[in-house]
Parts: structure tokens; C-alpha cells; sequence
């Protein structure tokens, strides 16, 4: 099994970035630093977004995809979960 270094992290919790998503890049914040579990050692992150109609999606994703962003000037509230759109089909 190779070794890796335990290297600094390029974000904190609270931190804003931005991800990769199509069309545009997409902000969220930073909740969690899970540790070097990406292939090499790379720092995986815990992400929160909030859509416009207020559900939550909290996800990981790898440092090397995340670029430091400020905060977004619109920034909307949080909603229950039992009032989230409920998709059928």
C-alpha cells in the first residue's frame, strides 16, 4: 500500500466554493473536512447547497474540483424537508 503525506488543506469549514456543474459552476459551502480519502490522498469535502426553493443537498466532493469562491449574494433559506417539492412519477 503506498504512502501518502498528510498535506494542509485548501479550505476550512464555512469556506464558499464552487464545483463543477453544467451549465455553470454551482456554490456551496463547506460543512466537514473528511480527510484524505480521495485516490492519492487527495481531501474530500462535505458540501451543503441550498436550491432557490429552499431544499438542502449536502454531497463530497474532491479538492482538486473546487475553486475558492465568495459568498453568492443570493442566499436562500433553508425549508423543512416536509415541505419540499414531492416528485412523482
Amino acid at each position: 500500500m503506498p504512502v501518502t503525506r498528510d498535506r494542509a488543506s485548501k479550505f476550512k469549514v464555512g469556506d464558499w466554493v464552487k464545483y463543477p456543474r453544467y451549465p455553470e459552476p454551482a456554490h456551496a459551502q463547506i460543512i466537514e473536512l473528511r480527510g484524505p480519502l480521495a485516490p492519492g490522498g487527495e481531501q474530500v469535502y462535505r458540501l451543503r447547497r441550498v436550491y432557490d426553493w429552499g431544499e438542502v443537498h449536502e454531497f463530497e466532493q474532491a479538492e482538486s474540483v473546487l475553486v475558492a469562491s465568495e459568498a453568492p449574494e443570493h442566499q436562500p433559506q433553508p425549508r423543512p424537508e416536509s415541505e419540499w417539492a414531492l416528485w412523482t412519477g
